[in-house]
């Protein structure tokens, strides 16, 4: 029993000192380098028009890359799974305003000879002043 209260009310189980080597703590002697949040960019998808109006589209030409229905399908156009605008026909491209909504194109391509054939998947058709 003596044992135990000596053991219980010494100074050492009291305040418990620590020899200075055990205190001591090395810290670095160089500043760390910061990390940059600006090292790293996605490339472009290479998206837009790629034959412009008045230029000549052949079949199968890729006229518009685009993500969404920014522009239409029109006359001789028809529309891929990824909303890409190709040439069904060979023609000259035009551009014309939905009909719809204001915001967005067609994409036609005119015949060199005027003539009109209403290609499968087409939305919009326009009347040629010859």
């Amino acid at each position: 029993m003596f044992s135990l209260l000596t053991r219980i009310l010494t100074p050492t189980t009291l305040y418990h000192q620590q020899s200075p080597i055990a205190i001591s703590i090395r810290t670095a002697t160089k500043k760390a380098g910061g990390s940059s949040n600006n090292g790293r960019d996605s490339i472009g998808r290479r998206l837009g028009i790629k034959v412009w109006p008045g230029r000549v589209a052949i079949p199968g030409n890729i006229i518009v890359r685009q993500r969404g229905k920014k522009f239409l399908a029109g006359d001789n156009v028809r529309m891929g799974n990824d909303h890409t605008l190709f040439a069904v026909n060979t023609g000259v491209v035009k551009m014309t305003k939905s009909p719809k909504n204001h915001k967005r194109n067609v994409v036609h391509v005119i015949a060199e000879d005027g003539s009109v054939s209403m290609a499968k998947g087409a939305r919009f058709t326009i009347s040629y002043d010859g």
